[in-house]
């Protein structure tokens, strides 16, 4: 009977144990999806951001990557900014480099060439509670504007529909 009750609590203890041992935490990388409403010949970025999730004020890393359907030529620019969803306005300054004067780039860019490069942005000093990090590559300034790559993260909700309807990413960067 003793030998009953002896496996019975080591079986208890067992569990318990297991039980009590912390879960690995599933550690979620920001989607950057490409942006809704790409016109023809635009494309989406691989894009991967350091640290993730991104915080308030550091420095964040991105590495941007994506081959494009155009050339990339003189002038076309890499844009990297985040935007308050429910006020439809910039928090704080999107990042805007001639994509040809980036260090190590060389242009022309061949459509179907891979494009690749590393920029670090500072991380606006709040952020609200629905935002997108955007980042794209454009040819223009808007109106005239072209896309040529886009990709987007949504903050605060879970998918790339939650952009309000009418909101124009190219009208932040």
């Amino acid at each position: 009977m003793s030998r009953i009750f002896i496996l019975a609590f080591v079986l208890f203890a067992t569990l318990f144990a297991v039980n009590a041992a912390p879960l690995e935490l599933e550690k979620r990388e920001t989607k950057f999806p490409p942006c809704p409403g790409l016109p023809p010949g635009a494309v989406g970025l691989d894009i991967k951001m350091t640290p993730d999730p991104a915080v308030i004020g550091a420095k964040e890393t991105f590495d941007i990557k994506g081959t494009m359907e155009k050339d990339i030529v003189d002038k076309d620019w890499l844009g990297i900014g985040f935007i308050d969803l429910d006020e439809q306005k910039p928090i704080g300054r999107p990042l805007i480099l001639n994509i040809c004067a980036i260090p190590g780039v060389t242009c022309p860019i061949k459509a179907g060439t891979e494009f690749s490069t590393t920029q670090e942005y500072t991380a606006p000093g709040e952020f609200s509670a629905r935002y997108a990090i955007v980042v794209a590559i454009g040819r223009g300034l808007p109106p005239d504007g072209e896309s040529l790559a886009c990709s987007a993260s949504i903050i605060g909700d879970s998918e790339l529909s939650a952009v309000p309807v009418g909101l124009d990413v190219w009208d932040f960067l």
